[in-house]
Parts: structure tokens; sequence; C-alpha cells
């Protein structure tokens, strides 16, 4: 291969190299895309449910819906779909919610990062109190997964629930560091989560016995909201709970006009909203603070409305707050009997919520052990037929490789035997061929070892005419006898040269390819020099040459010395020898 050939197909390659290059990467990208689509489905799809999760027919609709499009496109992406739609009628139920979770993400399989995220973000709020260190690891797993993806769905969201972790772990520095990590993953219109980040900080720093800077930052929570116009519910309520904190920071450094103020009025606000729970809990505050500032008419109007309410109260944990406000006035009012009546009557709420809470963990134990011992089982079983299909893909290679083998070494015999075969017909031909040009080499010797005889006895008669023709110049000579000689000579010459032309037409073939092969390989060689060179060939001398063609020797010499000059002979080298190479 030349060098031009070379750079050709280097330059072939390359181009493939590169289109294959090209393939891989748009495969890749086109993959990723899809990926990234259909993560941002799940985003979108989230974002429907999240406003209607308390109306389970609109959600069922939804999911009614998403399981149309499976069965349409067979797209696994909308089967996923439908079973995450699943996830929100359970969300107020968690043992009920934590095994649809586990088969959500057993059957995705980590093949969307957004499912695998949000699952692992599900499981972690769920076991934040019942199981913290199994929590942490779920939180974990969710953050790495949000990583995954090209866009951070809910970074903030999950370091704040890490660093609430970390709170209610009494590991304050920790709980500060994912704080601040939550708040600046947040966007600038996210005014009621950076309110929330704020009100954590503040919440953080009282735990740390900086009630001071606690103040601070719940007060730059407020401000966030409160400068925000046209306030939704949600922010509402975190408004005033933030000031509901606030009261109580208030109330730790002393400060209880302040206090007072704050807590009394949140205090009327869930009051009048009817909201049990956080009246519950902002009474709490508020009676705290009657019974250190020693005002007992104020801590008796928080008992009677604690007392009236305590029937439409069904929540145990709330009913246990209530009761122990209660308990503690009677304590501090010598009310024996009430409080005897109050006591009897939160032992039996403990022994509820002991019940209630025991219940609870139990489902979710037995859920998770019976998702684990099925996990177990189904991995098990898998391995079992893994197993099987490895021994048959294990027999089924090794079987093909002895198929592959055994056609191997029959392909390589048979090409022995058929490699053996031509060689001995090769071998047998060129003896064939040996033998037959052995033949023709003895007949061409004996052809021209006659020419050359023939040639001598023409060269000898042309002597004895020459001789007869002399004698016609004497005198007394009789003219009719030499005349009658030279007549017989003239004849003998003409069979000599017949004879020797049928010798040299015997070879015409040969001549004729000759000339053919001469022409290709010089073709400034003209008829006249072609013509000789077939008398060359059979390594006539000049002399014979010249009586052949009733010529002079030096003609021939000068032809000999020209056709030796167009083929590239220099002086010394035999022309006769070079002309039967070929």
């Amino acid at each position: 291969m030349n060098h031009k050939s070379c750079q050709k197909t280097m330059k072939t390659i390359s181009l493939l190299k590169f289109f294959l290059l090209f393939l891989f990467n748009l495969f890749l990208f086109v993959s990723c895309e899809k990926k990234d689509d259909a993560n941002d489905y799940f985003y979108n799809l989230t974002q429907e449910l999240s406003p209607i999760y308390k109306e389970p027919d609109k959600i069922k609709a939804i999911q009614k819906r998403e399981f149309t499009k499976f069965e349409k496109t067979k797209d696994e992406k909308y089967l996923i779909s439908s079973r995450y739609t699943e996830y929100f009628l359970k969300e107020h139920n968690g043992s009920k919610q934590i095994p649809v979770v586990f088969e959500l993400l057993k059957h995705n399989n980590d093949r969307y990062a957004f499912i695998s995220m949000i699952c692992n973000f599900n499981l972690a709020l769920e076991l934040e109190h019942t199981s913290p260190k199994l929590a942490m690891q779920f939180i974990d797993n969710s953050i790495k997964f949000d990583q995954k993806l090209n866009k951070t769905y809910y970074i903030s969201h999950l370091y704040h629930a890490k660093g609430r972790f970390y709170y209610n772990d009494k590991n304050y520095p920790k709980a500060m560091y994912y704080f601040q990590q939550a708040l600046k993953n947040l966007k600038p219109d996210d005014t009621l989560y950076i309110a929330s980040m704020h009100n954590n900080f503040g919440l953080t720093y009282d735990k740390s016995g900086k009630t001071g800077l606690a103040i601070e930052e719940t007060k730059k929570g407020i401000k966030i909201l409160e400068s925000k116009k046209n306030l939704n519910q949600e922010e509402i309520e975190f408004l005033n709970s933030m000031r509901d904190n606030l009261g109580g920071y208030f109330y730790k450094l002393k400060n209880y006009g302040n206090a007072e103020k704050i807590l009394l009025q949140q205090f009327e606000y869930y009051k009048n909203k009817k909201d049990d729970h956080l009246s519950i809990i902002s009474s709490e505050k508020i009676f705290d603070l009657y019974i250190t500032t020693g005002q007992s008419d104020q801590q008796k109007k928080i008992v009677d409305y604690l007392a009236n309410i305590e029937p439409q109260v069904n929540n145990i944990s709330d009913k246990i707050k209530l009761n122990e406000i209660i308990q503690r006035y009677y304590s501090g009012n010598n009310q024996l009997k009430e409080l005897k009546v109050t006591s009897e009557k939160l032992t039996n709420l403990y022994h509820a919520f002991d019940d209630k809470s025991k219940k609870n963990v139990q489902e979710i134990t037995d859920n998770l052990n019976s998702l684990i011992i099925k996990d177990i089982d189904n991995k098990y079983r898998y391995d079992i037929q893994f197993q099987k299909k490895q021994k048959l893909w294990l027999s089924s290679l090794a079987i093909l490789c002895i198929i592959i083998l055994t056609i191997i070494i029959f392909s390589v015999k048979n090409k022995i035997k058929n490699e053996k075969e031509i060689a001995q017909k090769q071998r047998e031909l060129f003896e064939s061929n040996e033998k037959i040009l052995e033949q023709d080499r003895s007949f061409q010797k004996e052809k021209i070892k006659n020419l050359h005889r023939t040639l001598s006895i023409k060269i000898d008669a042309e002597k004895i005419l020459l001789e007869n023709l002399k004698k016609t110049k004497r005198v007394n000579v009789d003219s009719e006898q030499v005349i009658r000689d030279l007549l017989l000579k003239v004849n003998n010459l003409i069979l000599i040269d017949k004879r020797s032309y049928n010798s040299f037409t015997e070879g015409t073939m040969e001549n004729k390819l000759l000339m053919d092969e001469l022409s290709n390989r010089c073709p400034d060689l003209t008829k006249k020099e072609l013509k000789l060179c077939t008398y060359f060939i059979m390594n006539l001398s000049s002399k014979e040459i010249a009586a052949l063609e009733n010529t002079t020797t030096g003609t021939v010499r000068v032809y000999k010395t020209k056709i030796k000059s167009k083929l590239g002979l220099i002086k010394d080298d035999d022309l006769s020898t070079f002309l039967n190479s070929i």
C-alpha cells in the first residue's frame, strides 16, 4: 500500500471514529434528555397533587388518568406515575403509606431519580420520631438522588429536614449548618421558606442558650412575611407560629410585658379560629407566664377554657397536654378532689397514648419486617432463578464452544487436506510442465542445429555457385554445362531456403509472443528489429542472419547494437541470454 493509500485509509478510520463518537454522545444526550423529561413530568405531577392532598376523589381521577396513559402507550413512566399518585391517597396514614412507598421504590429501581428522591424523603419523615437513625439514612439517600438530577428540585427542603433531625437529636451546630444550606438553596421569591429558615435559626439559638439571637432571627422571619401583600392561609398560620415563638423567647428573658402581649394575642387568635391543637399549645405558654407573674384570675380563665373544649378534643396528645395544664392549676391551688379526678384521667390518657404509640410502632415495624422478609424472599427466588439461568447459560455456552471448536477443527483439517491435494496437483502439473518444457527445449535445440546445418550447406552451395559463375568468364569452357550446373545449384538453394523457412515458421506462435512482450517492454523497437530478435534468441551468428535476410553482417551488427541500446543493455550484456530470459 502506497503513502497516499495509507493517508486515505487513516482519514477514513478517523471519520468513522468521529461518527461513532458522535452517535454515542447523541445516544447519551437523548437518553439523559428523556430521563430529565420524565423527572420533570413527576415534578409537575407533584405540583398538581400537592394542593389537593385532602381531596381523594380528585387524586383518584388523576391516578386513573395516569394508568390510562400507561395502557395506551405501555410506557413504564405512566405506570410509575399512577403508583406515585396512590402515595398521596395514603399521605395521612403512615402505617399504610410506608408499604406503598417501599413498593414504589422497588418498582422504580432507581430508574427515575426524582421518584427515588421523593420516596426516601417520605420514609425519612415517617420514621423521624420512631426510628431517627433510619430516618437519617433515608434523608441522606434522598439528598444523593436529588444531587444526581440536573435540577435540584427539593434540595433546600431536604437540607431543612436533615437540620431538623439534628435539632431533634440536640446536635445544634449541625442543625444550624443544614438550616443555612437550606437557606442558600432557596429562591428569592420563596418568602415562606426563607422566613421558616430564620425561624429555625431562632429555635436553634434558643436551644443553644442564645435567646437574644433567637429573637433577632425570629423578628427577621416575621418581617419577611409582614412585608408581603396578600398572604395565603399557610403563610398566615406560619406568621402566627413565629409570633408565638417570639413571645416564648421574651418570657425566657423575663420580659414579661412583651411576652404577655404577644402570647395573649396569639392565644386569642387560635381560640377565635377554633384551632384546638394550636390554642392548647398557646394556652400552655400564657398559663406558664401567668403562674410566673402570679395572675391567678387569668390562670382560671385559661383552665375554664380548656375544660370547656376538652370534650371536643380527639387527639390524645392534645388531651394529655390540656389535662396537664389543668392538673398544674389544681395542684397549685390545692384543689385535691379535682386534682385526683384529673390525675386519674391523665393516667388513662397516658395508657391510651402508650397503647396507640405501641400499636403505631408495631404496625410500622410489622410493615417494615414484612417488606424486609418479602424482599429477602424475592431476592432468594431471584438468586435461585439467576443460578438456574446462569447454569443454563454456561451449559449453552459450553455446548456452543464445543460446536465451534469442532467446526474449527473440521475446517482446519479440510483446509489442510485441500491444501495438500492442491499442492500435490501443482507438483504433478509442475513436473508435467517440466517434462514438456524439456522436450520442447530439446526439440528447439534440434531445430536450431538443423538450421545451422542448412545455413552451412547454403553457404557452401553459394560458394560453388560463385565459383561456377566465375568459370563463365573463362575461355574454352562449356557454357551449357556451366549453366546446367548453375540451375542445379540454384534449385538446391531454393530447396534449402524452403526448408529453412519451414523450420523458422514452426516457431511462429512463440515468435509472436516474444514480439508482443518486447513491444510492451520497448515500444521503440521497429518491425525489422523485432524480426531480427527472433534470430538472436536462437543464438544465430551475424553471418547466418545476413544469409537468411540477404544483407551484410555489418548491417546485422548495427541492428544488434541498436536493439541492445533500446532494451537498456550494456555492451558486455549478451542479447541472446536476455531474450531467452523473457
